[in-house]
């Protein structure tokens, strides 16, 4: 299957995070995904997209050296995938873990689980 559509989601998924833009948050994600993490307190958090869109372009600054990469993607079904990706957002080095859907022709990201670690 090519993966190209979906590798052009995620560089655009990688763009709202360095660019901080909510507005290309909303793009990638479907309107049903859901954002799940731990915030600063170690809670575990289930965030919709407009939140998590928001919580992204609430925030200032993208004076750190960008960190991009695809670690893997795989098909799932004929409408489904799973991308792993490691990007750096400020002090924070995450790997997430996109599932990707196909709805009237177009990908999207339907769920995100993200796990960071801070930069050394």
């Amino acid at each position: 299957m090519d993966s190209s559509e979906i590798r052009a989601v995620i560089q655009t998924y990688f763009d709202a995070s360095y660019e901080n833009s909510g507005d290309k948050m909303r793009e990638v994600f479907n309107d049903a995904a859901h954002i799940y993490g731990h915030d600063g307190d170690g809670a575990l958090r289930d965030w919709e997209k407009e939140t998590f869109a928001k919580m992204v372009g609430d925030k200032t600054g993208s004076d750190y050296p960008r960190l991009n990469e695809i670690l893997a993607i795989d098909f799932t079904g004929e409408n489904t995938a799973v991308a792993r990706v490691k990007l750096r957002v400020g002090d924070i080095i995450f790997t997430d873990v996109l599932s990707f859907i196909r709805v009237d022709g177009k990908w999207s990201i339907i769920s995100k689980l993200l796990s960071g670690v801070p930069v050394d």
